[in-house]
């Protein structure tokens, strides 16, 4: 699944924060439920949108912790 296609199925835009995600993952989720005439499908969509945004949102800070690390050695080289 593609970024962008799980970003639709949770109508989240790319600058959204984790709490509104989340927030958008549990409202589908329990929407979804068989019990009230959900389908496990749609569920299942939906669970894997969340984790797909959330492994995109962990690579970013990664990212960003790389490269405050360079940036600070850099600065106490100069």
């Amino acid at each position: 699944m593609s970024l962008d296609e799980a970003r639709q199925i949770l109508n989240v835009k790319p600058d959204s924060k984790p709490e509104e995600i989340a927030s958008k993952y549990e409202h589908l989720f329990k929407i979804n439920d068989k019990a009230k005439g959900g389908s496990f499908y749609l569920q299942s969509k939906v669970f894997r949108a969340k984790e797909r945004i959330d492994k995109d949102l962990k690579q970013n800070a990664k990212r960003g912790e790389t490269e405050s690390m360079k940036s600070e050695s850099a600065e106490k080289q100069s």
